[in-house]
């Protein structure tokens, strides 16, 4: 059991390892490996750095998230499902987003502590009344980061909305 998850712990580093910077040293977009986007969709990272998540409000109480200038690290995370050809209004994407301060070098979550790192997901899509912005309250987290490298796991539901993200598990060099 060991040397199984020597060997995948392994896989995750050396597949993360060829990844590019793109954007200078304040923006990193890696394509993650693709064992871990669901099917029938693409994924995609992007890390900000000096930067915190602004989450901004409608007259209706809507959320809607803005990366903006400060002292934290944000992540954002994107699942965007391949449009049905000739479909018009097939268009579907979900997002995770959080933000942690780069001094922690671990994390540890669980349930409404996710507001800590103010963890939410988006639902985008042509859904009438079940699309938007929604705080996580109810999973786990599990970020360590250090020396240019977040592990980032976490498991979470959001009950407001049908959801195909449920996981993630990925390793980020920037």
């Amino acid at each position: 059991m060991r040397i199984y998850f020597f060997v995948l712990s392994l896989f995750f580093i050396l597949s993360c390892a060829g990844a590019k910077e793109q954007g200078g040293d304040e923006k990193a977009i890696i394509p993650p490996p693709h064992i871990n986007c669901p099917e029938g969709g693409n994924c995609s990272f992007e890390l900000v750095k000096n930067s915190v998540l602004k989450l901004n409000y409608s007259d209706t109480g809507q959320m809607s998230p803005e990366i903006i200038e400060g002292d934290k690290i944000v992540v954002k995370y994107q699942y965007k499902k391949i449009p049905v050809k000739d479909v018009m209004d097939s268009g579907y994407s979900e997002y995770v987003y959080l933000e942690f301060d780069p001094k922690e070098t671990q994390l540890i979550l669980k349930d409404k502590e996710l507001q800590k790192v103010k963890m939410i997901f988006g639902r985008i899509c042509y859904c009438k009344g079940a699309m938007g912005y929604f705080p996580v309250y109810e999973g786990n987290l599990f970020l360590f980061h250090r020396y240019g490298n977040v592990q980032l796991r976490t498991s979470f539901k959001v009950n407001k909305v049908p959801q195909i993200i449920e996981q993630i598990d990925e390793n980020i060099n920037y």
